[in-house]
């Protein structure tokens, strides 16, 4: 299952990149996300491996991740894996001008086991739903990253 957003943030991509890469912001923006420990860093950032913690409707799930691709401020791409799915999430930022930037995030969810027999379910309960996780997090992401850079201005 793919999916692409894309977002335009009212914020240059310095402050934008930050917000995609770092632990602790990660956490104030990713639904869920309660735990971003990285478990191996490499001075390049690409082949760091990190795990996360998501808890949803008191389900706990964990998912192990690497950094496969990373261009500060311009590209960043991890591939993630857990029990019932695996992700490959790559984030590309692109300056519109100085004080904004467009941000497009595509997705490829690779099902397992059960989960891979309920993914035409999935897709369409995400399609119909107006509680979509991912237009939740592009929003919070937005409001973050304009916040920080309007505090900046002064």
């Amino acid at each position: 299952m793919k999916s692409t957003m894309t977002t335009v943030i009212d914020a240059p991509a310095e402050i934008v990149f930050r917000w995609l890469a770092e632990s602790d912001r990660l956490k104030q923006w990713v639904p869920s996300l309660v735990e971003d420990e990285p478990l191996v860093e490499t001075p390049q950032k690409i082949g760091s491996k990190f795990r996360q913690v998501f808890v949803e409707k008191g389900k706990t799930m964990e998912m192990t991740g690497e950094i496969t691709e990373f261009v500060e401020n311009k590209n960043l791409r991890v591939i993630m894996d857990g029990d019932m799915f695996g992700l490959d999430v790559g984030y590309r930022l692109e300056s519109v001008i100085d004080s904004q930037t467009e941000v497009t995030q595509n997705t490829q969810i690779k099902f397992k086991g059960f989960s891979k027999l309920m993914a035409p379910i999935f897709w369409l309960i995400s399609k119909l739903s107006k509680n979509n996780s991912q237009l939740q997090a592009h929003a919070k992401l937005k409001q973050m990253a304009e916040q920080e850079y309007q505090s900046r201005l002064g």
